[in-house]
């Protein structure tokens, strides 16, 4: 009868990898459970953009599961700030100071970033 000890290497491998990738996702899943919730709520923001072209208008609406007051960068497709505003939301804000082109934003609640994204005023 064989010894119960003498086990084939490549399934002694096989259970040790698995044992590893075990280890990682319960450690990740360690990590994650202790991240702010805040975190977890960025899909909950939406920044929606209407521009009025005879009036060289744009009008910016911030949606948030909360009432909060945000700061909303708008950089030119450089990377030059072009503009910084704070934002209630619920609330609609125009402002009339951008020409046509394409433009990045990146909108922060308490310096974390809560949306980013492009926008292409015709």
């Amino acid at each position: 009868m064989k010894n119960l000890l003498h086990i084939n290497p490549i399934l002694f491998r096989i259970g040790l990898l698995v044992a590893c990738f075990m280890l990682v996702i319960m450690y990740n899943k360690s990590k994650a459970a202790g991240l702010p919730a805040v975190l977890h709520a960025n899909n909950r923001t939406t920044v929606n953009f209407k521009s009025t072209i005879k009036n060289n208008e744009l009008t910016i609406h911030l949606k948030s599961g909360r009432e909060a007051l945000m700061q909303l960068f708008i950089f030119s497709a450089d990377g030059i700030l072009i503009k910084e505003l704070a934002l209630s939301t619920r609330k609609t804000t125009t402002i009339n100071c951008l020409e046509k082109g394409l433009y990045f934003y990146e909108c922060f609640d308490n310096n974390e970033r809560m949306k980013s994204g492009s926008l292409l005023i015709k």
